[in-house]
């Protein structure tokens, strides 16, 4: 049975990813490194939705790779949205090569000078991985129409579970670029392991460890 406290995590569907799209859009609007992407415009609806059609596309490629997308469906629609990668990563190069039918469409949304911008930093992130097997923990959004609901940390504890039933990986690893991420994730049971600077933001790098069983 769910309650407010503990909101059902689903699998997300190929059908259902233009409303996680959509709800990460939102989620994303006061990031910093998408103010780095997409320095324009400022009005948060037009970013939301820019924003959104980028992880429009990202859904598509993530799709493509055979990749799982985790979330909570609430009032009939998705409101909360983790992008998750197993511990056998694809390349930049191979996630490039998947996404080049889409890649009009991310110009679209970004132009081409951000187009460039979030290769470089897609290329940052990925050299600065643990080295260690771990699931990733690419993106993860809640509407913020539905934020301080539980939902995060629902998805949060549903990453955990699925590594804690694998012992070829030693967690899950996350970057923020938000301070108040830190924090949030620490209570989570995260630990900062380093930091970035990808075009110039303050990026941290979290893991959370598997714990052996007793």
């Amino acid at each position: 049975m769910t309650s407010p406290q503990h909101p059902l995590v689903s699998f997300i569907f190929p059908e259902h990813h233009p409303q996680a799209a959509i709800a990460l859009g939102r989620a994303f609007v006061d990031d910093p490194i998408f103010w780095a992407i997409l320095p324009a415009p400022a009005d948060p609806t037009e970013r939301a939705s820019r924003i959104g059609r980028v992880f429009s596309v990202v859904l598509q490629i993530h799709r493509r790779q055979g990749l799982p997308l985790f979330g909570i469906i609430q009032d009939g629609k998705v409101v909360a949205a983790a992008v998750t990668e197993g511990s056998h990563r694809a390349s930049v190069g191979q996630v490039i090569t998947a996404g080049w039918p889409h890649v009009h469409r991310l110009i679209g949304a970004i132009g081409t000078g951000g187009t460039l911008r979030a290769l470089r930093i897609m290329d940052e992130l990925s050299r600065n991985h643990p080295r260690q097997p771990h699931l990733y923990l690419g993106m993860l959004g809640v509407d913020p129409d539905y934020q301080k609901r539980h939902y995060g940390i629902a998805l949060l504890d549903h990453l955990a579970a699925l590594a804690q039933a694998r012992q070829d990986v030693a967690g899950v690893y996350l970057e923020t670029s938000k301070l108040a991420n830190v924090a949030y994730y620490r209570r989570a049971g995260y630990e900062v392991i380093g930091e970035l600077s990808p075009l110039g933001v303050r990026t941290w790098r979290m893991l959370q460890p598997r714990r052996d069983e007793a």
